[in-house]
């Protein structure tokens, strides 16, 4: 079964996709859904630097 994606982030060796339940049309529900997506985006971040890698 091929896999839909709202939107796909590409960053170096890192790929990101964001499917549908990642959406809300309620905005307080998306501000925490960004919150969450922020708060994984910036944990990956944080752990390459920590390995030395360069971003």
């Amino acid at each position: 079964m091929e896999k839909k994606y709202a939107a796909t982030y590409q960053l170096g060796n890192a790929t990101v996709h964001i499917n549908d339940s990642m959406i809300s049309d309620d905005p307080d529900v998306q501000a925490e859904i960004d919150s969450e997506i922020a708060t994984a985006a910036w944990a990956i971040i944080e752990e390459i630097i920590a390995r030395g890698e360069e971003l």
